[in-house]
C-alpha cells in the first residue's frame, strides 16, 4: 500500500494562534517521522512518503525537501526589538514548466521566523508597544541582492506581536522611493500564514489584547497609530506610482487598504510590501505548490494529513488542500489532530474520510500536548500504528 503523509505542524493554539517554539508542539517534519515510525512498526511492507506541508509561518523553510533545494543560506537581521535573528533563504530547483517558459529561479525567504509571535505574553506586550518591522525590510533587501531580475522571491509571513503598520520595513529599505527602485521589475510574493487585515474589528490590532495580554484600550490606541501610519504609506505609494494607460477590457488593480485581507501579517509589514507591488496568496497554497502536493498524491492509495487543533476547516489551509488533492483523485484522506471537534458534514465536504485525535473531547484526557514535544511524538507513533492496522490493505 502507498501512503502519502501530507502533514502540517501540530501546535497548541491557546488564543486561537499557533504557538511556535521548541517547547510547543511539533513541526511538520517531526510529525511525519513519528507517524511513519508507528505505521512502519505495524505494516513494514507499506510504502510511505513523507511530504511535510507548511503555511508560510515560522519554520516553513524546513518543510521543503532537500531534493527541491539548490542552495540554503542563513541571513541575519534584527527582530522586533533589535535582537539579531537568523532566517533561511532557499534557492529552489527549477520546475519543468519553468524550464519551458524560460522563467527565472524561485527563492523562498522564511521571514516569518524573524518576527514570530512570542510564546511569552510579556515579551509579546513589549513587542506590541515598541516593536519595529525594520528587520523585515533589511532581510528582504539582502535576499533581493542575491537574486536575479527574472527570479521570483517568495516571502513567508505570519502573525506577529509588533504593530507598526509596516513603517519600519519601509524605513529599512531606504524610504518609499528607494524601496520602489529596489523592487522595480522584480517578482516579490508573500506566502501569508495569517489572513488578518491590519485594522478593523477582525484585524491584527484588535487581536493584540488576546495574544499579548495588554489591555483592550491600549491595543486600540496601538492599532489607531499603526493604521494611521499604514494608511499614510498607502496614500504616498499611490501618489508616487507611475501612471499607466488603462487597458481596454482589463480589470482595475486591487486597491489595498488597512482592512485588506492579509495586510496585518508582520504587524503591517505585509501591507508595506504590497504597497510596493508585491503579490500575496494564502501561504499553505503557495507552499503546497512549491512542494508539489498535486503531483505527490498521484499513485497513492491513502493520504494522511495533520494539524494541531481543528475546530473547522479553513479554506486554503493545509488540511483543506490535502483533502482537496485526495478528493480530486477519489482517494481517502485521514486527518490526525491534537484536538478536533469537526462535524461530519464539514469533514466530508473537505474530502476528509476520518479524524483521529490525540485528545478526545469531553473524555477527561490530559491536554493533547501535555509532556512536551517528546510525549507528543510518542503519542503520534502509537497513533501511526493504529492507522496502519485500520487502513493498510
Amino acid at each position: 500500500m502507498k501512503v502519502l503523509l501530507a502533514v502540517g505542524a501540530m501546535r497548541p493554539e491557546p488564543a486561537g494562534v499557533a504557538l511556535v517554539g521548541p517547547r510547543h508542539g511539533l513541526p511538520a517534519p517531526r510529525v511525519a517521522r513519528a507517524l511513519a515510525t508507528g505505521w512502519g512498526s505495524a505494516r513494514g511492507g507499506d510504502a510511505l512518503r513523507a511530504l511535510p506541508l507548511a503555511d508560510g509561518g515560522p519554520g516553513s523553510a524546513q518543510c521543503l525537501p532537500d531534493s527541491l533545494v539548490l542552495g540554503r543560506e542563513a541571513l541575519q537581521a534584527p527582530g522586533p526589538l533589535g535582537q539579531v535573528r537568523e532566517v533561511d533563504l532557499l534557492q529552489l530547483a527549477p520546475r519543468a514548466e519553468d524550464d519551458r517558459s524560460g522563467a527565472g529561479r524561485t527563492w523562498f525567504l522564511d521571514a516569518a521566523r524573524l518576527m514570530a509571535l512570542p510564546t511569552d505574553p510579556l515579551q509579546a506586550a513589549r513587542e506590541a508597544r515598541q516593536g519595529s518591522s525594520a528587520g523585515l525590510g533589511e532581510v528582504v533587501a539582502q535576499a533581493l541582492a542575491r537574486t536575479q531580475p527574472a527570479d521570483t522571491l517568495v516571502v513567508g509571513l505570519s502573525r506577529s506581536a509588533l504593530h507598526d503598520g509596516g513603517a519600519g520595513a519601509i524605513e529599512a529599505l531606504g524610504g518609499l522611493r528607494a524601496a520602489r527602485q529596489l523592487l522595480h521589475g522584480r517578482s516579490l510574493g508573500l506566502a501569508l500564514a495569517d489572513d488578518l487585515p491590519l485594522g478593523g474589528l477582525g484585524g491584527a490590532g484588535a487581536a493584540l489584547a488576546s495574544v499579548s495580554g495588554i489591555a483592550p484600550e491600549e491595543a486600540q490606541e496601538l492599532d489607531r497609530a499603526a493604521c494611521a501610519r499604514g494608511g499614510e504609506l498607502l496614500d504616498r505609494a499611490r501618489r508616487s506610482a507611475p501612471r499607466s494607460l488603462p487597458v481596454v477590457g482589463g480589470g482595475q488593480p486591487e486597491r489595498i487598504t488597512v482592512t485588506t485581507w492579509g495586510t496585518g501579517a508582520c504587524g503591517g509589514g505585509a501591507l508595506a510590501l504590497r504597497a510596493l507591488g508585491a503579490w500575496a496568496a494564502p501561504g499553505a497554497r503557495v507552499m503546497a505548490s512549491l512542494t508539489g502536493l498535486a503531483q505527490a498524491v498521484k499513485g497513492q492509495d491513502l493520504v494522511v494529513t495533520a494539524h494541531g487543533e481543528v475546530y473547522d476547516i479553513v479554506a486554503d489551509s493545509v488540511v483543506a488542500l490535502a483533502g482537496q488533492a485526495a478528493g480530486a483523485l477519489a482517494l481517502p484522506a485521514v486527518l490526525v489532530a491534537g484536538r478536533s471537534s469537526l462535524p461530519r458534514g464539514e469533514m466530508a465536504a473537505a474530502g476528509i474520510s476520518a479524524v483521529y485525535s490525540l485528545e478526545q473531547p469531553h473524555a477527561g484526557d490530559a491536554e493533547w500536548d501535555a509532556g512536551g514535544p517528546g510525549a507528543i511524538a510518542e503519542r503520534l507513533t502509537g497513533l501511526g500504528a493504529r492507522l496502519a492496522r485500520s487502513w493498510s490493505r
